[in-house]
């Protein structure tokens, strides 16, 4: 039986740009209508990154063999399923200038063309979200039959745990839960709740299941997109957000001309076999909808009743330099099983985006670098860039000029986890964002300007990490207090009064105009709330706090020296004028 086909049912939740109401869409109107809405809207921003994802691995997918008008490219042999019968023989520069004319072929009509309704019709088939031959993103019953895995029966995972809003075991009440347990409302799910939670189950999944394939351990995933520091560029409206991060010519050329292959187009026999078969993907149609489970769930499922799906565990895929994925932050590991690679870098919890400045708005490729810029802002300062003199600009080059001198948005989002290395439960998610006008972060002429924000971002950490939490750390020493007690809370408070306020600062810089004006504006304001946030303790003091302790002195023959709130704050001010 094949129930809930994707393409035409209604699923995925997007927020209308004229109403500003949400509504649910298919697949099929998504793509026909993109340009009339603002954004997804669905239950969770981490859900709403890994449905982005599979919207894009379906684009990827139709312009990588279709151009905008709907023609094959030249030299690339497609079947009656728009499926390439080989690798074909061409020019590699030549076919990246046509797929870049696609983009700018795409962008220009602001809208997406019938080359997916086209792709959505011969393949709508595999879309079914309940299916006995080909269920979307699961596996069959038979590819996890006991005599496949290492115990009797599968893992299961109840309706309230897939439900990433409660995140509910069966030992653990979930409080503030938004469905109740009266009739069993926590463990029902829709149809499109189902289809939602399925793909998000896959892209953050955690380790606190059990069952394997096979009696040999391997590393299992706990979901690709749990490891990452999600980046992504968002637009005027979501086809423009979709667009802004298609990336039809990858920006690393190991990757250029590989093709697409979505997981929809094989069969779960297929699918396995390539996650044992050593799991190296070299397109970003396949780390799209990339599996961290195989799940089964019963094509005869009655959504009245309680949801479960059963899951066993597929391998991780790897992580050392795997620059195929654009939209993570990286950190270069000096230590550890990844020494000397760079791994995708999670977001965390208490720091903000702008405190990564130089890492999303560099990249040094030099041998031995410790930096690496995400791969999705490295292409789009790619597509904007103007060519030299002479030579023909970016893509982005020769559009309307409300379409050249916009602000860039750049969002981020992260799935924060338990902390422990045995389960990696999904607790809650991390989400920033960061706007910065179009010419600076992408035309050399103001790379100066980028490096001065970076440098700034930079210092005033180092004016907040350090100089500010000596006089809390001497505050706690006047108090007696234990080390970290008063200075963590304090500096967690400065960095949440800073954090809007300095990306308002970047926002607010233009390509003309004096930089060294814009940089005084900001070394004033961090010097006022820093000193009125330290003049708080001070007027907090009691008698004690000034008659102050004995230290151990500095550089002085007395060895000993009175520590008391008032050359506390005078020791603060002065470095902090000197900062």
């Amino acid at each position: 039986m094949s129930r809930f086909n994707l393409v035409d049912e209604d699923w995925l939740p997007v927020l209308e740009k004229d109403s500003g109401k949400t509504r649910m869409v298919s697949l099929r109107t998504l793509f026909q209508e993109a340009h009339h809405y603002e954004s997804l809207a669905g239950d969770s921003k981490t859900q709403d990154f890994a449905l982005m994802r599979l919207l894009l691995s379906l684009a990827q997918t139709v312009y990588s063999r279709l151009d905008a008008g709907g023609d094959s490219y030249p030299s690339l042999d497609l079947d009656d399923r728009y499926k390439p019968r080989g690798e074909g023989a061409w020019d590699q520069e030549k076919r990246n200038k046509k797929l870049q004319e696609t983009w700018k072929d795409l962008w220009k009509r602001g809208h997406f063309t019938s080359s997916v309704d086209k792709y959505l019709d011969t393949w709508k088939d595999r879309f079914y979200l309940f299916d006995d031959d080909y269920p979307f993103f699961q596996v069959r019953k038979e590819d996890i039959g006991r005599d496949r895995i290492n115990k009797e029966k599968a893992g299961s995972v109840s309706g309230k745990n897939i439900n990433r809003l409660i995140s509910e075991s069966a030992n653990k009440i979930a409080l503030f839960s938004p469905k109740s347990e009266e009739g069993g409302n926590k463990e029902i799910l829709r149809a499109d709740e189902i289809a939602r939670w399925l793909i998000t189950f896959q892209a953050y999944t955690g380790l606190s299941d059990k069952v394997i394939f096979g009696k040999e351990k391997y590393k299992a995933s706990k979901g690709w997109l749990f490891d990452l520091g999600g980046i992504y560029l968002e637009g005027d409206n979501l086809f423009e957000s979709l667009m802004l991060n298609l990336v039809l010519v990858h920006p690393e050329a190991q990757y250029q001309g590989k093709e697409e292959k979505p997981c929809w187009e094989y069969t779960s026999e297929e699918n396995l076999k390539k996650y044992f078969s050593g799991n190296f993907v070299d397109n970003l149609a396949a780390l799209y909808t990339n599996w961290s489970r195989a799940i089964y769930i019963d094509p005869e499922t009655d959504v009245e009743k309680p949801f479960s799906f059963d899951i066993v565990k597929l391998p991780e895929l790897n992580h050392g330099n795997q620059f195929l994925e654009l939209m993570t932050l990286w950190r270069y590991n000096d230590a550890g099983e990844n020494k000397g690679l760079f791994t995708p870098r999670k977001h965390a919890k208490n720091k903000s985006l702008w405190q990564s400045f130089g890492l999303i708005a560099f990249s040094n490729k030099e041998p031995g670098s410790e930096n690496k810029q995400p791969g999705i802002l490295e292409h789009f300062q790619n597509l904007r860039l103007p060519g030299e003199e002479g030579k023909e600009g970016g893509v982005l080059e020769g559009l309307e000029e409300s379409h050249k001198n916009k602000d860039i948005r750049i969002q981020a989002v992260s799935m924060e986890d338990d902390g422990n290395a045995t389960s990696w439960v999904p607790v809650d998610e991390i989400c920033d964002d960061l706007r910065i006008n179009q010419y600076i972060f992408t035309d050399d002429k103001y790379r100066d300007r980028l490096k001065r924000i970076a440098d700034l971002a930079e210092r005033t950490q180092t004016t907040v990490s350090k100089t500010y939490r000596i006089f809390l750390r001497d505050v706690e020493k006047i108090r007696n207090l234990q080390a970290g007690s008063l200075a963590n809370q304090k500096l967690e408070e400065a960095y949440f009064l800073l954090d809007n306020p300095f990306k308002a600062w970047i926002a607010s810089i233009e390509p003309k105009g004096s930089m060294l004006k814009k940089e005084k504006e900001w070394d004033d304001y961090l010097k006022g709330l820093l000193r009125r946030e330290a003049k708080k303790i001070m007027e907090e003091a009691s008698p004690r706090d000034y008659k102050g302790v004995v230290v151990k002195a500095k550089g002085t023959s007395e060895g000993e020296r009175i520590l008391n709130i008032a050359t506390a704050y005078n020791s603060f001010s002065y470095f902090l004028n000197r900062n």
